[in-house]
């Protein structure tokens, strides 16, 4: 009997040990999942942004507003498959963010990317979301005139301008720091949608 009863007892410690390993292991997967994601993410947007940034020059200035120019993209070749859907003229990156390329006028004529996050219930998910696509849009402040959005606090009253017109009286894109990132994606409100637009001026 004494010996049976030992054996339960181990038997159950093991199933706790396994079942506290298992959560380790789960959290552990979950974490590992988002990173890669963010980096897919990072990876997608890098593609589309060089793209417009080596092509944006070749449009006139005459080039009707709000032309989206996705599909001109897309035929070149320049659009990862993965991004694209059939019959939707929009991309989406991993997390289904919706972008597309278009011209506009901002005054002068131009060539922008705008990003549309879902960010409007409040997750740790879609905080980072924000902080990458921002990341990002750093990164690359080299090949970009600015950085616009709506509703982002970092952009409300002016633009974050690309390291071309970059000066001591103007917002750069490459000065925003982590804390600025953080803070902009966290203060951003219920209830609209993050337009985040990157623009080429043709």
């Amino acid at each position: 009997m004494n010996e049976k009863g030992r054996s339960m007892v181990e038997m159950l410690g093991v199933l706790a040990i396994i079942g506290v390993l298992s959560v380790g292991a789960m959290s552990g997967y979950s974490k590992a999942m988002m990173k890669y994601r963010l980096n897919k993410q990072a990876e997608q947007l890098n593609t589309v942004f060089n793209a417009v940034a080596r092509y944006h020059g070749s449009f006139s200035k005459s080039t009707a507003q709000g032309l989206n120019l996705t599909p001109v993209f897309i035929k070149m070749g320049e659009i990862p498959t993965e991004m694209t859907r059939s019959n939707d003229d929009y991309l989406y990156d991993i997390f289904k963010t919706q972008l597309y390329i278009r011209t506009g006028f901002t005054p002068e004529p131009t060539i922008l990317v705008e990003l549309r996050p879902e960010l409007i219930k409040h997750s740790n998910q879609n905080l980072e979301i924000c902080r990458n696509i921002l990341l990002v849009a750093k990164e690359n402040s080299h090949n970009i005139d600015y950085l616009s959005s709506r509703n982002l606090p970092i952009t409300v009253s002016n633009n974050l301008v690309g390291d071309a017109t970059c000066t001591s009286t103007k917002k750069c894109l490459k000065d925003l720091s982590l804390n600025d990132i953080y803070t902009a994606c966290t203060n951003f409100g219920d209830g609209t949608q993050a337009n985040i637009i990157i623009v080429w001026k043709i």
